[in-house]
């Protein structure tokens, strides 16, 4: 195993990247918003999406093997823990509203992972359908509503067609997991692709990215560079679902398929430095 190779599962596996790809989402609904946040805002955005992701992979883990903790995990566990300062700092500089809102996220991801005391469901991920609904849920509301209440901004129908936007390329992030997970996914859990089977649930995706592009026909003003931003996304998204398939490795989807929102922003970056040159 190469040295690359090793320090890129590592940003995988700790929850690095995908924390780069919540972030980027909130960068861009402020670009797209016009918001003034802080940088510390985006700090507790990133130190809690690391926090969130690892302790629902990593609970059981932790809990029931961590005398055996291989070295790895253990470098994956001080990331966490450091996240954690990082974002127990940042939470007490947010705004009321922000920190009400997420804590009430932090909740469902608690929920999601931690057995309810039920025996069936144990948790949020365990009711068979919903995975993906909770997940795009969270993600827009981190993404969008998030950087709405820390720019002290009242929330109106912009806002909330961005929201069901945000949620609608959320879900079709989530399928090429679902679709590589096909064989592997418990048959309870009632998953897309378990339920239609992989082609339907490629064809849900594009449907459901040819409606995140038509919303952003009824928003109050029609931006074309806005636009060609949200095409971009979702035409990458599409390829990547196209070519989705059950024998596709986890760097497809935990690498490629969450750069999404990453090669988006750094898009929007080109554009705005060949507007201002």
């Amino acid at each position: 195993m190469t040295l690359l190779k090793r320090l890129l599962d590592f940003y995988i596996n700790s929850s690095i990247h995908v924390a780069l790809a919540v972030l980027s989402f909130c960068v861009l609904t402020g670009y797209e918003l016009h918001l003034t946040t802080a940088p510390i805002f985006y700090s507790a955005i990133f130190c809690a999406s690391i926090v969130g992701y690892n302790f629902v992979k990593y609970f059981g883990l932790a809990k029931f093997y961590y005398r055996s903790l291989t070295t790895r995990l253990k470098y994956i566990q001080l990331v966490s823990v450091l996240s954690l300062m990082g974002l127990g700092y940042a939470f007490l500089s947010l705004q009321y509203t922000s920190q009400v809102l997420l804590f009430f996220l932090g909740l469902i991801t608690f929920l999601y992972a931690i057995p309810m005391g039920v025996k069936t469901p144990k948790n949020l991920r365990s009711i068979g359908g919903v995975k993906i609904y909770i997940i795009a849920f969270v993600w827009a509301m981190t993404t969008v509503t998030l950087p709405v209440l820390e720019s002290q901004q009242a929330l109106n129908l912009e806002h909330w067609i961005l929201v069901l936007q945000r949620a609608f390329i959320v879900i079709v992030l989530m399928l090429p997991f679902e679709i590589r997970d096909l064989d592997l996914d418990q048959t309870h859990l009632s998953t897309l692709p378990q339920k239609l089977g992989i082609k339907n649930t490629k064809i849900i995706g594009y449907a459901l990215l040819g409606d995140a592009v038509l919303l952003e026909f009824f928003k109050q003003q029609f931006d074309q560079s806005r636009f060609l931003i949200v095409f971009f996304s979702v035409a990458v998204l599409a390829a990547l679902v196209f070519h989705s398939t059950k024998t596709k490795t986890r760097y497809y989807t935990a690498f490629w398929v969450e750069s999404v929102p990453i090669l988006t922003l750094i898009l929007v970056v080109i554009l705005s430095l060949i507007q201002k040159a």
